[in-house]
């Protein structure tokens, strides 16, 4: 009976000190500081979410003024390096041809249409004949133009006499009034 009496005395003390942990439990759930450190999560979370958005908001700030400044810079590159005439690209590579010290062999022009209203494409298939350090020059002086030009493909051959032959392929565009 001595058993009994201790074991009921053992569980009784293990269930008052569950009803204890139980009732402390609740309290801490429905205490004012549970809903506190609820709050503080919450109020970090939304915080955190604003200071991404005006991050995210920071580069769309005077926008009309970034818009109308890049919308002028567009203007002016069209109107200092697009030329206005096929034949501007013409004297302009033969000017740079000249300058260089290479021979034309031969030109072929191509038109194309783009996406932009006031923008045609061109391409210029050129070929021409000169020492090696001259076409060099050439493409150099091609690239540093004031005129826009793309060097799209470029075919070096060599012919007799140390000369050598170029193809190349060039992109450039023209505006349109």
């Amino acid at each position: 009976m001595a058993n009994a009496r201790e074991l009921r005395r053992t569980i009784g003390i293990i269930l008052a000190v569950l009803v204890v942990i139980d009732l402390a439990a609740i309290a801490l759930l429905f205490s004012p500081l549970a809903d506190r450190r609820k709050r503080e999560d919450e109020y970090n979370g939304v915080r955190h979410r604003y200071e991404e958005k005006v991050h995210a908001a920071l580069p769309l700030q005077n926008i009309d003024k970034k818009l109308s400044e890049a919308q002028q810079q567009i203007d002016a590159f069209y109107r200092n390096r697009l030329p206005g005439r096929d034949s501007d690209v013409a004297d302009e590579v033969g000017k740079l041809a000249q300058r260089a010290g290479v021979r034309f062999s031969g030109v072929r022009y191509e038109s194309d249409d783009t996406p932009l209203p006031s923008i045609r494409k061109l391409q210029l298939d050129v070929s021409l004949a000169g020492d090696y350090v001259r076409i060099v020059k050439f493409i150099n002086q091609l690239e540093r133009d004031k005129m826009f030009f793309i060097v799209d493909r470029v075919n070096l051959s060599e012919q007799q006499g140390g000369t050598v032959r170029l193809e190349l392929r060039l992109e450039t565009y023209l505006r349109q009034a």
